[in-house]
């Protein structure tokens, strides 16, 4: 029995549309609708969401393992600059024998929304969480302004 191209062309359509749905649901899989979320570069670590406030801007970033000396923020060049290392450490005495998180150095890169006050930017670690908070250029605040009756 032979099979025409024709058939053999659907075939490898319907394998083409099944493999990109399923790349879809295992790429885009969080819990929180697509539109919410926006791309992340393949392989950029750690993960960030950024919040804006009316004084300033919230960039919270998921480290888990690390300690405030692992990890350090910097502003340059109207961006947040995250560096770490996640050290393997092995307690003395200890053989590894299972070792699924590498030591690995990461550096992230993140554009700022606007102009930011340096000097009084904040950064706090809790519970794997990094949480920096970049207050707004004073000159970037709303104003509010009197109206005077003449």
């Amino acid at each position: 029995m032979a099979i025409g191209f024709i058939d053999f062309d659907d075939t490898l359509r319907a394998l083409n549309l099944l493999q990109r749905r399923m790349d879809r649901i295992f790429d885009d899989w969080s819990g929180a609708p697509l539109v919410e979320r926006a791309p992340r570069p393949r392989g950029a670590w750690p993960p960030v969401n950024a919040f804006e406030t009316k004084e300033s801007f919230v960039f919270k970033a998921e480290v888990p393992g690390l300690s405030q000396q692992d990890v350090s923020v910097t502003v340059e060049d109207d961006a947040l600059v995250i560096r770490g290392e996640r050290k393997s450490r092995v307690p003395e005495g200890y053989e590894v024998r299972l070792r699924e998180r590498p030591s690995v150095a990461f550096t992230r890169k993140l554009p700022l929304p606007g102009r930011v006050e340096s000097d009084a930017v904040t950064a706090e670690m809790k519970d794997g969480i990094l949480t920096v908070t970049l207050p707004k250029a004073k000159e970037t605040l709303p104003r509010q302004i009197a109206v005077k009756a003449v």
